[in-house]
């Protein structure tokens, strides 16, 4: 499925929601609808796309949740 270019779906998520089941229905969504879905994750931007790897989102998660606090945080599919 080719990804609308024009939006995104923002989404907001359960608090004590775990990075696994967040990155693995994102990437369910983003597949199910073709169109980047975004969300806010204990300081860091998520992003999935259609087709994304959410082991890949995770790992992104983890990578950016280490920078320091006051810096922009985007975590996306490599």
């Amino acid at each position: 499925m080719e990804m609308l270019q024009t939006f995104v779906i923002r989404v907001e998520l359960f608090a004590g929601s775990h990075i696994d089941d967040v990155a693995a229905e994102m990437c369910i969504l983003a597949d199910r609808v073709g169109v980047r879905c975004e969300a806010s994750f204990n300081g860091v931007k998520l992003w999935a796309r259609p087709g994304d790897d959410p082991r890949e989102l995770i790992e992104a998660f983890y990578v950016e949740n280490r920078k320091p606090a006051g810096v922009f945080k985007l975590a996306q599919a490599a």
